[in-house]
């Protein structure tokens, strides 16, 4: 009776050893089960919270770090054809952001330099493919047709590359720059243009006499485009540069007996360009003229791919000139005295990269 009493013991201590393991290996999978779950979850913020603000920084310093590098091409540009010091000038352009090791690949931006016209000049001096054509033109005239109406009227017209610089940003926002007309100019693709680094362009008005000033930069060299990892360095050679004034253009008939030219009369000014970013040269020439001249005493028009275009400009306007370029002509009548540069620039892509 004793020995069955001990093997019942026995048998009943086995038992309870056997549901204290069991105990154990469920609260071990328990654990690891909830340790898994703490991971993911950090895991999964990291990928959905950190890495976007990561890229999203690491983006926005890519545009900005493009922008000034533009800035700096712009301000050495402006230096060539304005002092004419030094004939060539480089500068380096990073074209791809930092990367999240592991999660994210860095983004690349595209550097290309474009030729302006393909399909040429039609006979009344506008180019063939106004929606595909960036040139610039410059006339200085009195609008007098008669025989000495005016003396020696000023006209200027060519085409002109442009640089641009196209940001396909993952998680900042896209954004596409050009150097075009002395300018630099953004845009995004839902219609935000604007201008970054506006041309040489000085209008005033003082005690009635009208003073204009502007460029005539046309960007030259073979088309060229570069896309990958680290650094490229564009140069730009200065061709010419030659400075314009209106001085003895437009003179009255000298007095009676004098051997010296008659006094300055005034004239008009027609400036036209064939430009991306619709809205912004719109809107920065229409400010400055019309804070310098009022509402009258000029006038600008634009047509483009998408015929003339009314003023002021919509946010549609805007939408819908992206892409393609439209022809600006600014008007500006009764003009005393104007200065124009007129120069050429070489712009290539170094051999290599950084």
């Amino acid at each position: 009776m004793a020995e069955r009493t001990r093997l019942r013991a026995r048998a009943g201590y086995r038992r309870a050893r056997k549901l204290r393991r069991e105990r154990r290996g469920v609260v071990a999978v328990v654990g690891t089960l909830l340790s898994l779950l703490v991971f993911f979850a950090l895991f999964g913020i990291f990928l959905t919270q950190y890495v976007p603000l990561w890229m999203d920084e690491n983006e926005a310093q890519l545009s900005n770090g493009l922008i000034t590098s533009l800035a700096t091409l712009k301000a050495g540009v402006d230096q060539q054809y304005l002092i004419g010091d030094f004939p060539s000038y480089q500068v380096p352009f990073t074209v791809s952001s930092q990367s999240v090791p592991l999660f994210a690949q860095p983004t690349v931006a595209t550097l290309s330099y474009l030729s302006g016209c393909t399909g040429g000049f039609g006979s009344g001096g506008a180019p063939a493919e106004i929606g595909a054509c960036t040139w610039a033109s410059l006339s200085w005239t009195t609008g007098a047709t008669t025989k000495g109406g005016q003396n020696h009227p000023f006209v200027q017209t060519a085409t002109t590359n442009y640089l641009a610089v196209t940001v396909p940003n993952r998680y900042y926002t896209p954004e596409t720059y050009y150097f075009l007309g002395d300018a630099i100019l953004g845009s995004q693709g839902a219609g935000r243009e604007w201008m970054v680094a506006p041309p040489l362009f000085n209008l005033t008005k003082t005690a009635g006499n009208v003073t204009f000033q502007t460029s005539m930069l046309l960007l030259l060299g073979n088309a060229s485009s570069f896309t990958g990892i680290g650094s490229k360095v564009v140069t730009s050679h200065l061709l010419s540069h030659t400075r314009y004034t209106s001085y003895g253009h437009f003179t009255t008939a000298p007095p009676s007996g004098s051997t010296g030219i008659g006094a300055s009369k005034p004239f008009n000014i027609s400036m036209t360009l064939g430009v991306y970013d619709l809205c912004g040269w719109y809107n920065y020439l229409y400010n400055e003229t019309h804070e310098a001249l009022g509402a009258t005493g000029w006038s600008l028009t634009m047509a483009g791919a998408s015929g003339p275009v009314a003023t002021p400009l919509t946010f549609a306007d805007c939408i819908a000139s992206i892409g393609a370029t439209f022809t600006i002509t600014l008007t500006v009548s009764a003009v005393n005295y104007a200065v124009a540069f007129i120069a050429e620039d070489q712009i290539g892509f170094n051999a290599g990269g950084l």
